[in-house]
């Protein structure tokens, strides 16, 4: 058992995956779809990262410099990648966050929690959310 995998071993394990899924499935279509914010000397204030494929939306990240929070950036910055994301034909978003991060923020947003994992890290959770496009 090798728990330092290269680079090559690593893709070989995700195309053998790839393959796989496509096989019983078909091809996922993964795009990428990352966009961020400036402020007015164009330095990255805000950024909201994730993909579609299968007809979902994933969000990996949202985030927003301390500074620029409660302003409505994030707010806009989901609205844009929910709507791009019904543009690629997406019926679903999900999306994880922690207790101490933006469960609150996703659940306004039209957002549930679906399942949660406790004590991660301890006295903490993660939530996992969906919401319908």
């Amino acid at each position: 058992m090798n728990y330092n995998p290269s680079e090559e071993e690593i893709n070989f394990v995700n195309n053998a995956l790839e393959e796989f899924n496509n096989k019983a499935v078909g091809p996922d279509n993964h795009e990428l779809l990352n966009i961020v914010e400036y402020d007015e000397d164009e330095n990255v204030i805000a950024g909201i990262l994730g993909g579609t494929y299968w007809g979902w939306m994933h969000l990996d990240i949202l985030w927003v410099d301390e500074k620029y929070r409660k302003t409505g950036i994030g707010s806009r910055l989901l609205k844009a990648a929910e709507e791009e994301a019904v543009h690629r034909s997406c019926h679903s978003v999900h999306v994880d966050t922690m207790s101490w991060q933006a469960p609150e923020f996703y659940k306004k947003h039209g957002y549930r929690i679906i399942g949660e994992l406790d004590n991660i890290p301890d006295g903490n959770k993660k939530y996992h959310l969906v919401k319908e496009l």
